[in-house]
């Protein structure tokens, strides 16, 4: 109803044509901290004692299905509305179409490095716990060949996410410290914006 919609607008849930929305940056920044912590268990998974490593596994596989969880949430929450209006850059057209090329590569890695993942477990013959409310049993046998292939690919796919988001976060910094544009700032929560910044 368009009385409901305005009133989310004003309680800052929705997008504006000047920034985002609540919503928005929470499923973003939740997202950043899954794929960093993920990728994060998985570099480090060895060091750990062999009496964590399950646990570990767990929460690692968790969190991929968190962000394949936040992205289904994410593309929801871009089609119920209005996204932010463009800023122009003198850098334009070109920055412009760098910038679609990296979101959408970036949104592909999002669902492919957590499939990859269920791939692997279902390779190697375990389940997969969604959260801990069920599991869903593997379809294949254990396949030490295919685990090994499954694993390598899952590991590049999560190192080339790290590489985009790298990307991404440093445009965005270009964006603040060389155009001195409201790229990055509108992005951020309320909490970490600057004076001027639109609401």
């Amino acid at each position: 109803m368009p009385g409901k919609g305005k009133s989310a607008t004003l309680l800052g849930m929705q997008n504006t044509p000047d920034g985002y929305g609540a919503v928005a940056k929470a499923l973003h920044w939740l997202s950043a901290i899954l794929i960093l912590g993920g990728w994060l268990l998985g570099q480090t998974l060895d060091l750990f004692p062999k009496t964590m490593e399950e646990g570990l596994k767990l929460a690692h596989m968790w969190s991929g299905l968190g962000v394949l969880t936040l992205l289904a949430a994410r593309l929801a929450w871009r089609r119920s509305g209005p996204q932010p209006d463009p800023i122009p850059s003198a850098l334009d057209p070109w920055l412009a179409r760098a910038a679609a090329v990296g979101h959408l590569a970036l949104y592909a890695l999002l669902l492919a490095v957590p499939v990859a993942g269920i791939v692997l477990s279902f390779a190697r013959g375990e389940p997969v716990s969604l959260f801990g409310l069920f599991e869903i049993a593997s379809p294949w046998a254990r396949d030490r060949a295919f685990a090994r292939s499954a694993r390598e690919v899952h590991e590049l796919l999560a190192n080339a996410i790290m590489f985009v988001a790298a990307l991404h976060a440093a445009a965005a910094l270009m964006h603040h410290y060389l155009l001195g544009d409201a790229t990055l700032r509108r992005m951020l929560p309320r909490a970490f914006q600057g004076k001027g910044t639109a609401a």
